[in-house]
């Protein structure tokens, strides 16, 4: 039974987008908007390994209409030879709070392969996974990817002051996964496109954080109304891994170049 309500929610999603006069009329959102396209280039130390992507567009849904966003991943060039990734995550957003009601896993990883749907039912407090059933949550909780849109649109506005944490409640991997970060102060990044000025957050580190020292994950995000995250660096067993921003298209507001 629960396998049917997975294809019967794809089913009522129809396939073309709305027009633009529809979307303006119902997506009254600051931070981002339909058509918004984010590039990244992967790197692990100088080696160019692979690229990211984030897209975000609207679709119907009955009389209702959702956020879809998507976030892609993949190696490229020489890593290749290494390792094989292609990995695909998908969310299905409420345009009016920013919750998520459904997201979508494709990992696929050399030879491993996962796939998984998750539905959200908010107002009776669980989530229904297509591969381990239900689990309950409390209803504020996100998914990974609607999770970088809510605080793009609900909570990077505010005046952060040094230390100031942002503390979040995901489902991941079939649990509940705790997402906190901490702004330690604003830096001008050097870009492809000109110096960004940019609000720096490392993780907050507790026990059931996988990173062990702030250094070990640091964000630049865009202090210009669109917060997008122009640099990631994170350390790794194989050394430091950078995304760097490499193209943008449709943002809300210019882009913060100095």
């Amino acid at each position: 039974m629960y396998k049917l309500f997975f294809y019967l929610f794809v089913l009522v999603l129809p396939l073309k987008l709305i027009s633009q006069i529809d979307i303006d009329s119902i997506t009254a959102n600051s931070a981002y908007r339909p058509g918004e396209k984010l590039v990244y280039s992967v790197k692990y130390g100088a080696v160019k390994g692979g690229e990211a992507s984030m897209t975000i567009d609207v679709i119907p849904s009955g009389e209702d209409y959702f956020y879809y966003v998507k976030a892609t991943a993949v190696t490229t060039g020489l890593a290749t030879n290494f390792a094989t990734i292609y990995d695909v995550y998908e969310s299905y957003i409420n345009i009016k709070n920013g919750y998520p009601v459904k997201s979508a896993r494709n990992i696929k990883e050399n030879n491993f392969r996962l796939y998984n749907e998750v539905l959200f039912f908010r107002e009776q407090n669980y989530v229904w996974s297509l591969n381990s059933g239900k689990h309950y949550i409390p209803n504020n909780a996100l998914d990974l990817l609607s999770a970088f849109y809510f605080v793009r649109r609900h909570l990077f506005s505010q005046d952060f002051t040094k230390g100031q944490t942002i503390d979040l409640t995901t489902f991941h991997e079939e649990k509940l996964f705790p997402v906190k970060i901490k702004y330690k102060e604003n830096e001008k990044i050097k870009s492809k496109f000109g110096k960004i000025n940019c609000m720096l957050f490392v993780p907050v580190l507790e026990v059931s954080n996988p990173f062990k020292n702030e250094d070990d994950l640091k964000i630049w995000f865009s202090d210009d109304g669109n917060y997008i995250p122009v640099l990631i660096k994170m350390k790794s067993k194989v050394g430091t891994i950078k995304a760097e921003l490499v193209q943008y298209e449709n943002l809300q507001n210019p882009l913060g170049i100095q």
